[in-house]
């Protein structure tokens, strides 16, 4: 479903409450991404969002750069023989209170799966006797991607996206230039299935409270058919 659909769904919903609605579809469409996020992080935070396999992004060919290990301002990091950082942020995504809505770190063959790390767990695991470069690491700072002890110039990345156009200008191993055409409507609303219907109605609960609100402020004596009349 596209953006267009669910804002043609929220605007039919609002003209059943109020036929003198007049609200920006992206104002319409901001409100139901939101409402869209925070459904689905809280399904992220039951471990219920996994079965979703629509809302799920790969990024392909996310382009890394080595960085001055010495000077970098993860202090931890300074003990890692290569570091390399993501050029670009990742793409906004779902973050939940066990983590970030990444599935999956890999090179781009898939040979080699990198693993969350904190900072100070590396640093602990570092400086272990047994400690192995066989397995390999990633972190997460300021939206970018950071692999300790690696020289890793691609990866590939599985996650929650929430804004496909995003994951699409990341990925840099295919031509984008179509995307880059379409209108913010034309793009795909990502949401998953099970809470569409929830996040239109909640949008439509949300937007017609903000409109009667302001349309009360705006003529504090009056009522709805007076308003209506004085709008023609």
């Amino acid at each position: 479903m596209t953006n267009s659909d669910v804002v043609t769904r929220i605007v039919n919903g609002l003209k059943a409450t109020s036929k003198d609605l007049h609200i920006s579809k992206r104002y319409i469409l901001n409100i139901a991404k939101t409402k869209a996020k925070y459904l689905m992080t809280q399904k992220l935070d039951e471990g219920t969002l996994f079965r979703e396999e629509g809302i799920i992004s790969t990024i392909e060919c996310f382009k890394m750069k080595s960085v001055d290990v010495k000077s970098c301002d993860i202090f931890e990091f300074r003990l890692c023989e290569n570091l390399m950082k993501s050029c670009e942020k990742i793409p906004e995504g779902l973050f939940g209170k066990n983590g970030s809505g990444i599935l999956s770190v890999t090179n781009i063959d898939g040979s080699i799966s990198y693993t969350y790390v904190s900072p100070r767990t590396f640093s602990i695991n570092k400086k272990r006797k047994h400690y192995s470069k066989k397995i390999k690491y990633y972190y997460i700072k300021d939206g970018y991607l950071y692999l300790p002890d690696s020289k890793n110039e691609i990866v590939e990345i599985r996650m929650f996206s929430t804004d496909k156009s995003q994951v699409d200008s990341a990925c840099g191993c295919k031509d984008n230039s179509s995307n880059n055409c379409k209108s913010y409507l034309e793009l795909d609303f990502v949401c998953s299935d099970r809470l569409l219907d929830s996040v239109i109605r909640d949008t439509i609960q949300e937007v017609a409270s903000i409109y009667r609100t302001s349309q009360a402020d705006e003529n504090p004596n009056m009522d709805e058919n007076q308003k209506t009349q004085t709008t023609q």
